[in-house]
């Protein structure tokens, strides 16, 4: 397994970024977290992670998916993996999954909050 790669963990919620932040960087992978869409979106043009945590409902419901479709669309990104982490279902009772959207949603990696670490560290080496 190759550690020490540059996960980017987008969303907007301060504690569960440290939280997942802790478990990462514990497991020996570099961590940049952004609180927003266009943070992310500004965090990718400056250093290219590795991988993209990426969580759905920031400001807009779906500002997670669009930033997804529009990373997974343009030549200079769409090589990252990014796993989606969201409560998405929970709170909207809608239910998204690359297998039955993978059109719309072409991340490599969908997992629901709360997060279990083991389950997260797989997924994540797995994908770098």
């Amino acid at each position: 397994m190759d550690r020490n790669k540059r996960i980017l963990i987008v969303d907007d919620d301060p504690d569960f970024a440290a939280a997942i932040g802790k478990i990462l960087t514990s497991a020996h992978y570099e961590v940049e977290k952004a609180g927003s869409l266009q943070a992310g979106m500004k965090a990718i043009e400056a250093r290219t992670p590795d991988l993209i945590l990426l969580d759905v409902m920031m400001e807009k419901y779906d500002d997670g998916f669009n930033m997804c479709y529009d990373l997974k669309h343009d030549a200079r990104y769409k090589h990252i993996p990014v796993i989606i982490i969201t409560a998405v279902t929970e709170v909207t009772g809608l239910k998204f999954s690359p297998e039955t959207d993978g059109e719309y949603l072409q991340a490599e990696g969908y997992l629901r909050k709360p997060i279990n670490a083991e389950v997260l560290l797989k997924k994540i080496a797995s994908l770098v």
